[in-house]
């Protein structure tokens, strides 16, 4: 009997459930954290994806100026992997905070 990872299996479904309409945007927020790297990926997060140009939320203004200052390397690992973006815009939006 042949094992399939996990996590194959739920990127397949996702894929499913999002259908072709989302797939790049799937692919770009599967990709995020390979891109970015765990650190900046844990303080941002895309948005959406609309006429190739990223919307990417970010934690806050420090975390934004460093993906600013990193952007042109993103889009080129973007394009090693396939993905043409032509830009990406950073917006803080950071999750609101629960009431206690």
């Amino acid at each position: 009997m042949a094992f399939i990872l996990a996590d194959n299996c739920f990127q397949n479904l996702i894929y499913r459930l999002a259908g072709e309409k989302y797939s790049r945007f799937v692919s770009v927020c599967l990709s995020w954290k390979r891109i970015v790297g765990e650190l900046l990926a844990e303080r941002s997060y895309p948005l959406k994806l609309e006429n190739k140009v990223l919307f990417v939320g970010v934690q806050n203004s420090t975390w934004m100026q460093e993906l600013v200052l990193l952007k042109q390397d993103i889009l080129a690992k973007y394009r090693q992997y396939g993905e043409e973006l032509d830009d990406i815009i950073f917006i803080i939006n950071s999750p609101k905070k629960r009431k206690k």
